[in-house]
């Protein structure tokens, strides 16, 4: 049988046919060889955490001396001495003002003067009714004059305690001359000067102002919405012994700063003011410093609902796609899932979350992604490393960042 003979042309069509079909055939085989060998994606992981959290409020807060006290003048006299330097911090007892004592001092004298008088006339009465006493039980004198010399010894020693009150009296306000401070405090201006009189009334009756502000207040106002959402925790609070709270209020001051020290829930008050609609609380901040002062304001952060046995997972690890959150967790085969969760409330750098969907359940010890999740695609592996975390810098009522998605 003859072989067909091809033309030239068909000839050169066939032989470039077989090279395309040869080129796309190495080609496949690269791309199959070049899939086969692609390295996982380094990504770094921690595992869920489960604890409880509580979820803070912020509101404006004034500040308030733990005790407050108007230093007055109880007797009146002219204003001696000013014994404190103004605005110093000052212990219980230290003298802040002196009044002329020499008048007072002079009715001590009078009122101890009288009182021995009075002793002297109790002790001559009595003297007296033994005598009587033993006359009339010999029938020497009558019933009417041993009446009259008993009534006489009774009036005699009830002067005496008399006088030993104006004694008492005397050198009470002689006490009254020297004025001293009721606790440990910072003192204030002086509102008389030396050579004043000064006294219980009129405009000299304040001497100066006193705060104890270690520990300081901090008085601060919610609704009553706010408040009966924060019940159960306040009255927890409330029935918590002093010592055994813990310091979880925040401060941050007029200069946007953070106060170092946390503060404790102190009390909240008796009712609801109907002209707001508000209920005050009070917390107690440590000022070893002396730095807070009443009168100042502050951004108060403090927690009204506690979520038990919440899961908690780092800020950086949500992922946002329009307008839904996911995080990616970790499989046994280093494949990710991606979980759709629902964010809650912040905890510092962490967040709150919950599953949104029943089938895809998280647990406390779950790894999650949190550095290298914009780089996972499908199902590709990932090589997985601890995560650090980064030092705490918590920062209150900010809001959470999470990766987007690619």
């Amino acid at each position: 049988m003859a072989r067909r003979r091809l033309r030239p042309g068909a000839m050169k069509s066939a032989r470039a046919f077989a090279a395309l079909g040869l080129v796309a055939l190495l080609v496949s085989c690269e791309k199959k060889a070049e899939q086969g060998a692609t390295a996982p994606v380094p990504v770094t992981v921690t595992p869920i955490t489960q604890k409880d959290v509580y979820v803070s409020r912020t509101w404006v807060g004034l500040l308030n001396g733990y005790q407050n006290a108007d230093i007055r003048a109880q007797v009146n006299g002219y204003l001696l001495t000013q014994n404190y330097k103004e605005g110093s911090l000052v212990k219980k007892g230290t003298i802040l003002f002196t009044i002329d004592p020499r008048p007072f001092e002079a009715a001590l004298a009078q009122a101890q003067a009288d009182y021995a008088k009075a002793v002297a006339q109790a002790t001559l009465a009595k003297v007296t009714l033994d005598r009587q006493t033993q006359l009339y039980k010999t029938k020497v004198i009558s019933q009417q004059e041993y009446d009259t010399s008993y009534q006489q010894a009774q009036a005699d020693f009830a002067a005496v305690a008399a006088q030993q009150a104006q004694v008492d009296t005397a050198q009470i306000n002689l006490n009254y001359c020297t004025i001293t401070a009721p606790f440990d405090g910072i003192v204030g201006l002086a509102q008389a000067q030396i050579g004043d009189l000064v006294g219980p009334s009129g405009s000299e009756a304040v001497l100066t102002q006193m705060s104890q502000v270690n520990p300081i207040k901090v008085n601060f106002s919610i609704t009553e919405e706010q408040y009966l959402e924060a019940a159960p925790l306040l009255k927890k609070l409330q029935d918590t012994a002093a010592a055994d709270l813990e310091a979880r209020i925040q401060l941050r001051l007029a200069d946007g700063k953070e106060y170092p020290e946390l503060g404790k829930f102190d009390f909240v008050n008796r009712q609801v003011t109907s002209s707001t609609g508000t209920i005050q609380i009070t917390a107690l901040f440590p000022n070893d410093n002396d730095v807070l002062r009443p009168g100042l304001f502050g951004r108060i952060t403090a927690p009204v609902q506690m979520l038990p046995d919440a899961l908690v997972v780092p800020q950086a690890s949500l992922v946002e796609l329009q307008g839904k959150y996911f995080v990616g967790v970790l499989k046994p085969d280093n494949t990710v899932q991606f979980v759709p969760i629902k964010p809650g409330p912040l905890d510092g750098e962490y967040q709150v979350i919950d599953p949104v969907v029943k089938q895809f359940k998280l647990a406390a010890g779950d790894k999650v992604i949190v550095g290298g999740v914009e780089k996972v695609r499908g199902d590709v592996k990932v090589s997985p490393s601890a995560w650090q975390a980064p030092t705490p810098t918590p920062a209150p009522g900010a809001s959470p960042t999470p990766t987007p998605a690619s």
